[in-house]
């Protein structure tokens, strides 16, 4: 994993500050849920709610494994579309577009519609989701292929739940 991927996840893992208990039905019922969901459409992506408003939802948008500055894309929940896409890091890095408006598009409407708190998917289609909590590494660990290994580490540790799934310790 790229450095600022990790560089991210452990920022989020420092400021985080949940209260809520995550319990075993939670998890049974995620996996079960998205047990066979196909998010190879969503390949070297990576997206993250970075706060919320009322209407408006902004999401840090970038390519999994690439080390890109952001996008920051505000998102209106009323009329469901992009009010804004804000390309300031990539100026301020002198790096030019590496995503297209449809890419961006993609990324949000697919975070948005499963209303989770961050969604990335590798350039191996291993799928890094948080649906529990905004400003947290990714929870679930799904691999594309089952390794049979009881732990990962992947920025963070990851315990193997069951199957191809693993969670965060």
């Amino acid at each position: 994993m790229k450095t600022n991927i990790i560089i991210l996840f452990s920022i989020m893992g420092l400021f985080s500050c949940t209260n809520r208990n995550i319990t075993k039905d939670d998890i049974d019922y995620f996996i079960s849920k998205y047990q066979n969901a196909n998010f190879s459409n969503q390949k070297n992506i990576f997206v993250f709610q970075r706060s919320r408003g009322i209407n408006e939802i902004t999401y840090g948008v970038s390519k999994y494994e690439e080390n890109k500055p952001l996008y920051f894309v505000d998102f209106n929940n009323t009329r469901k579309s992009i009010t804004n896409i804000n390309r300031s890091l990539l100026k301020k890095k002198s790096v030019g577009d590496y995503l297209t408006q449809s890419e961006i598009n993609e990324a949000v409407n697919t975070i948005n519609h499963f209303h989770f708190f961050l969604f990335g998917v590798d350039s191996s289609e291993n799928v890094y989701i948080n649906p529990f909590s905004p400003d947290e590494p990714p929870f679930f660990l799904r691999l594309k292929k089952t390794t049979g290994d009881s732990t990962i580490r992947r920025g963070y540790k990851y315990k193997l739940y069951k199957d191809n799934w693993y969670v965060k310790e």
